[in-house]
């Protein structure tokens, strides 16, 4: 049986999460994120911040591939 890796799991939660919720993924993460950190979560609070840089670097590699896209088009 197969068990993620921590990194593996905020890879695969990134990519869901901002598919699912697109335009709001990112600051949904960060909430999250602040939301556990105000509870005390600490491990919490970082996972969710870890989810939240990925999508910020998905963002920037989706805009990049939409320029290359339109430049060779």
């Amino acid at each position: 049986m197969w068990v993620p890796t921590e990194a593996e799991a905020v890879e695969i939660f990134a990519h869901h999460f901002e598919a699912r919720h697109r335009n709001g993924a990112l600051s949904k993460a960060k909430e999250t994120a602040t939301e556990l950190e105000r509870k005390g979560d600490s491990d919490g609070h970082r996972v969710w911040t870890m989810v939240a840089g990925r999508i910020e670097e998905l963002r920037c590699a989706e805009r990049i591939e939409q320029r290359r896209t339109t430049e060779t088009a």
